[in-house]
């Protein structure tokens, strides 16, 4: 039987299925679209920008400014009286449809002279505004511009009541008025440039905004701050330029959404025509397009689907059954295998190679439990070339804990409960070892080595002595019959840390007479004593959760002079613990 190996089925199913030249040809078409379609956009939004800057400039410069320069230039007639300007006024204000005040203010004067028109007053009153409050230009605005000098100055407020716009066009009277000088203003109601504005057909399928140079909206039904979108913000360094100026803007929208953007400066005022429309409505017959693309791709995959029918099954289950596998395996069961895999191909030569792959892990994991957690990491940091003879100077904490009755416990009992009973109790030892960050370096008999890194490695091994001792009041008052207690040494310093031993047999471990030390004083401590040396009892003297009580010095083997010790207890009240021993006695089992 000939072989078929995964390449060519995966070949053979993408002839079949032919979906790639579809999804190329739909994307290059699509591509094509978008181009065309943002192109349009883009002119739209140029031309709404352009329109409505222009209505802005000729609502101000021809509608507005040209009737205000001509009333100004009638009121700087010296010839004309006050009752003339009065008169002159009135009838302005009757010819101008938007302007809802006009005024003239005396420099220094605190009573301008205000005429308003009387539609838009019967409207402030029947909404219980007393029409002055908002038709007269405040004193002290009106004296800020006079004082300035300028040739023109536009304000634009929003009157919550009854919700309009409303525009201050201040202009300077050349002539004194009563010989001092005076300013020619005009309020003028915005609304009919709004409804314009709001009216405009771009508005059925984007938005125009008007913003002022704080980025404020302007002729909207209410004010609001703009200055968090992205089109206002690079308009409103244009406005500060003061230059007219058409741009367009491709960004993200408040909602997450993609937008294109275009925005304009007018040239009659300080703002900027913000017009907007989301690329899902700019690009709309593209969306159709992809929808009708996303149907005949959808016709493929049925297609596709039946012709990949026959070579479905004899890919997907032996898949399958190696993930079922390594679920397993990830579990910890080390006796799961691939099964039912016959297939002669790549897949069949994965499920043979990850059996044997599970096979090995386990080897590698069982012989992980017999050597210390220094042993694995060194093996780790090795490189290619494995792990090498040697060590390196190192400062660490050593701990000996040495159980006490043990030959006398052994000595009657079978070897089996010997056994499970001194694993029961290495078992809870192992594990407030590794809680306090220390390491089992070794068992020897019934006695643990524990090694202790890092700064806090004093404090560390000295809780885990305290520890190890209320784990045995524990199990003693769990089995008394035992009669077991446990005598514990610990000593810091430099020791040389590494791989001894051979090329074929070697052990990671630490050496050195600090560690020698460390098993003197746990052979010298009595029963439920932990004794320390001088070097762990400087480091944890000030440490309020031991209580150190020096002992005789002793002597050991190989030191000439005698060592000064020290018996660590927890520093709570030990009414319900044994008194500490006042002389070190000599270890008995």
């Amino acid at each position: 039987m000939p072989r078929l190996n995964l390449r060519n089925k995966l070949l053979l199913f993408a002839v079949v299925i032919a979906i790639i030249p579809l999804l190329i040809a739909g994307q290059s078409l699509i591509r094509i679209a978008r181009d065309e379609m943002k192109s349009s956009a883009n002119e739209q939004l140029v031309a709404t920008t352009r329109q409505v800057a222009d209505e802005i400039d000729t609502y101000f410069d021809e509608t507005l400014m040209a009737p205000l320069l001509l009333i100004r230039s009638a009121l700087d007639d010296e010839k004309l009286g006050i009752e003339e300007k009065i008169a002159l006024l009135t009838h302005g204000i009757a010819d101008l449809t938007d302007v809802v005040a006009l005024q003239i203010t005396i420099e220094g004067g605190n009573l301008p002279l205000v005429v308003s028109q009387d539609r838009y007053a019967e409207v402030l009153r029947a909404a219980g505004i007393d029409p002055l409050t908002v038709l007269r230009t405040a004193p002290d605005v009106m004296g800020a511009f006079i004082a300035s000098g300028a040739a023109r100055e536009i304000r634009v407020d929003f009157v919550p009541q009854p919700g309009d716009w409303i525009a201050t066009v201040m202009l300077p009277l050349e002539a004194p008025v009563a010989n001092q000088r005076a300013a020619f203003s005009a309020r003028v109601n915005l609304a009919r440039l709004g409804a314009a504005v709001a009216g405009h057909p771009f508005q059925q399928t984007g938005t125009i905004d008007i913003i002022d140079a704080d980025g404020q909206a302007v002729l909207a039904d209410a004010a609001m701050d703009l200055t968090g979108r992205a089109i206002a913000q690079a308009a409103l360094g244009r406005i500060a330029s003061g230059t007219p100026v058409i741009a367009v803007e491709s960004y993200q929208g408040p909602d997450g959404e993609l937008a294109l953007g275009a925005f304009a400066v007018p040239g009659a005022i300080p703002w900027a025509v913000l017009v907007e429309k989301s690329e899902a409505d700019a690009y709309f017959a593209v969306g159709e397009m992809i929808r009708s693309l996303g149907i005949w791709i959808a016709v493929g995959l049925v297609a596709a689907a039946l012709g990949a029918l026959v070579f479905a099954f004899r890919i997907s289950r032996p898949i399958l059954r190696i993930g079922e596998a390594a679920t397993e395996v990830g579990k910890g069961n080390f006796s799961a295998r691939v099964t039912d895999v016959h297939t002669r191909d790549e897949i069949g030569d994965l499920a043979g190679r990850i059996n044997t792959m599970i096979v090995q892990i386990n080897e590698r994991f069982q012989l992980a439990k017999f050597v210390s957690g220094g042993t694995i990491a060194a093996i780790q940091k090795s490189d290619s070339g494995g792990v090498r003879l040697g060590g390196e100077r190192r400062v660490v904490a050593i701990l000996f804990a040495d159980i006490r009755g043990y030959t006398a416990f052994a000595e009657p009992r079978s070897p089996e409960t010997v056994v499970e009973v001194l694993n029961s109790y290495f078992q809870r030892l192992a594990d407030i070892v590794s809680a306090h960050r220390g390491d089992i370096d070794k068992y020897v008999g019934d006695q643990i080595m524990a090694v202790f890194l890092g700064e806090a490695m004093a404090a560390d091994s000295t809780a885990c002595c305290l520890a190890i001792q209320d784990a045995m009041d524990e199990l003693k008052a769990e089995h008394p019959e035992w009669g077991l207690d446990i005598g514990i040494g610990v000593d810091m310093g430099d020791v040389v840390m590494g791989a001894m031993g051979s090329k074929e047999r070697m052990d990671y471990t630490v050496l050195g007479d600090h560690v020698n030390l460390a098993a003197r004083l746990c052979s010298y401590a009595a029963a439920r004593q932990s004794i320390v040396s001088a070097a762990v009892a400087e480091k944890v003297r000030t440490n309020p959760a031991f209580r150190l009580e020096a002992l005789e010095p002793i002597k050991v083997k190989g030191k000439s002079a005698s060592l000064n010790v020290f018996s660590v207890t927890r520093a709570r009240a030990e009414a319900d613990r044994a008194p500490p021993h006042a002389v070190v006695a000599e270890k008995v089992d």
